[in-house]
C-alpha cells in the first residue's frame, strides 16, 4: 500500500486548518453583521417609538393647557338653572284624565 510522505500530510493538515480557520472568521464576521444590522433596527425603532411619545405627551399637555384654559373663565352656570327653557311644551305630570261620558 502507497501512504504519501510525511511531508504531503502535513500540508494536507495544514490546509485543513487554514480551511477551518477560514470558515470560522468567515461565520463570525457575518453573525457580527447580523447583529450590528438587529442593534440598528432596534435603535431606529426605539428612536421611532420615542418621538410618537414625545407627539403623544405634546397632545396631552396640549389638551391640559385647553382645560386649565376653560377652567380659568368665568362659569355662568347651566341655562336651565338660571332661566326656564323657552319654546319647550310642558312635560305632561300625569295622564289625562279619562272620560267617562259612556257611564253617564
Amino acid at each position: 500500500m502507497f501512504e504519501p510522505p510525511i511531508l504531503d500530510q502535513l500540508m494536507g493538515v495544514g490546509a485543513l486548518l487554514i480551511g477551518f480557520a477560514g470558515a470560522y472568521r468567515h461565520i463570525k464576521l457575518q453573525e457580527e453583521r447580523n447583529e450590528k444590522e438587529r442593534q440598528e433596527e432596534q435603535e431606529f425603532a426605539s428612536m421611532i417609538i420615542k418621538g410618537y411619545n414625545h407627539a403623544y405627551e405634546r397632545g396631552r399637555e396640549a389638551e391640559r393647557q385647553e382645560i386649565r384654559k376653560n377652567i380659568r373663565r368665568p362659569f355662568k352656570g347651566f341655562t336651565y338653572d338660571n332661566e326656564p327653557p323657552v319654546g319647550l311644551r310642558p312635560e305632561p305630570l300625569a295622564l289625562p284624565e279619562p272620560k267617562m261620558h259612556i257611564l253617564k
